[in-house]
């Protein structure tokens, strides 16, 4: 039984319209993304910050699914939330060309690649199946050499991601492993509106009970976003957009006082992801010339997660990561299975940009004066690509730092 070791990881720079009915897909990775995001929250340290990209598992696991049979694959579909059994790769394909954005403001691009041992008996179908809906390519290396291997892929990241994320696997990762997968994306965008870098000052940060515990540089910037109050969520919305083509936008959503961010993702899982774009639309066409008081801390965030204890436990994935149940007999001709699945992701906030790799009822009050939108308590963070409404990256920002 050999292993593969799947490697998913995202990385986003950020200097401080209409859903496309193309299918529902961004709707399912949106649901995946929501409680992804929350179910780490609650596997990891209390009050450590989170960034992750969920699309790049949801792809990984998709890509698995295309060559796993019987329970691996069922567990699989049911995590991914894809209730059929065809079409998953047709649908992917129609958005996939969506998600690369490079112009002067704003890049997303996306990794997708298989390493695999030379020895490895890969069927060539699952090569080209992967190549096609995946856009995944397959290079093949040496394994007994670990610490080529281990080389070849840091230096494969580190050239995609800019050279933010480096040093992602050791060769002791490639004991017993014949495949490694790797998913990634890079996202770089500049404001729309950039922030003014002498309105950034000291500030207390608070928990979700109002006490103190901590300060930040916050940054200030008065314009007219999007904003709305969602009573579904107990929570405020602001859209804060990319670039001068409103292709991507991040979406900071503020619990109300009281309400921890747990709270309000547990709260999102029941939303209509469609239902909420739509209300940010509407809330922009209403107010187009109210303007905002927005402060969001200036702040850089970095995570490392082991996937396979968060989708063991919480998505019920088990036979994919069991050497004796793991039935991916569409991948290769000797028994496989996945031994390490882990995510890496990186974000810096700051007032030029950003860098990283139900029916729901909105409250549309008469506004008076300028709204004032502070974060200066425990939130989360969407970057969504507004053609698809996909969530490419998330996070959640409670451990305040004066970065």
């Amino acid at each position: 039984m050999q292993a593969i070791v799947l490697i998913v990881l995202s990385m986003a720079l950020c200097y401080a319209q209409v859903h496309t009915p193309y299918n529902d897909l961004p709707n399912r990775i949106g649901n995946f993304s929501i409680e992804a995001l929350y179910h780490t929250s609650r596997t990891l340290q209390d009050g450590q910050n989170i960034i992750m990209s969920p699309l790049t598992i949801w792809t990984a696991l998709a890509a698995i699914a295309e060559g796993a049979q019987g329970g691996t694959r069922e567990e699989i579909f049911n995590a991914i939330r894809w209730r059929g059994t065809k079409y998953i790769s047709n649908s992917y394909r129609e958005i996939s060309q969506w998600l690369k954005v490079n112009t002067n403001t704003v890049k997303l691009t996306k990794l997708n690649t298989m390493f695999v041992d030379q020895k490895s008996l890969l069927l060539r179908h699952y090569q080209d199946l992967a190549k096609v809906n995946y856009e995944m390519d397959v290079i093949s290396l040496n394994f007994s050499d670990s610490v080529v291997v281990a080389n070849v892929l840091n230096r494969a990241i580190a050239d995609f991601t800019n050279g933010v994320i480096k040093q992602i696997v050791e060769p002791d990762y490639f004991q017993n492993s014949n495949m490694v997968l790797v998913s990634a994306i890079y996202f770089k965008g500049q404001w729309s509106v950039p922030f003014n870098t002498s309105e950034t000052k000291r500030a207390p940060f608070y928990d979700s009970e109002g006490q103190t515990i901590g300060d930040v540089n916050m940054m200030h910037k008065r314009y007219t976003y999007p904003l709305s109050n969602f009573r579904q969520l107990q929570a405020r919305v602001i859209e804060l957009p990319y670039g001068d083509r409103n292709r991507m936008s991040m979406f900071v959503m503020l619990p109300n006082p009281g309400v921890s961010v747990e709270n309000m993702l547990r709260n999102m899982q029941n939303l209509n992801l469609d239902s909420f774009f739509e209300e940010m639309r509407i809330s922009k066409e209403e107010y187009p010339d109210d303007e905002v008081d927005c402060f969001l801390p200036r702040f850089k965030v970095e995570s490392e997660i082991d996937l396979v204890d968060v989708l063991q436990k919480n998505f019920g994935i088990t036979d994919l990561f069991d050497p004796k149940n793991a039935r991916l007999g569409l991948i290769a001709r000797t028994p496989v299975y996945v031994s390490k699945m882990f995510h890496r992701a990186q974000i810096e906030v700051t007032e030029e940009g950003t860098t990283a790799a139900a029916v729901t009822v909105a409250e549309f009050k008469s506004r008076s004066g300028i709204v004032t939108f502070k974060a200066d308590r425990p939130f989360v963070y969407l970057i969504v690509e507004k053609e698809t409404n996909t969530i490419v990256i998330c996070g959640l920002y409670k451990q305040p730092s004066l970065y």
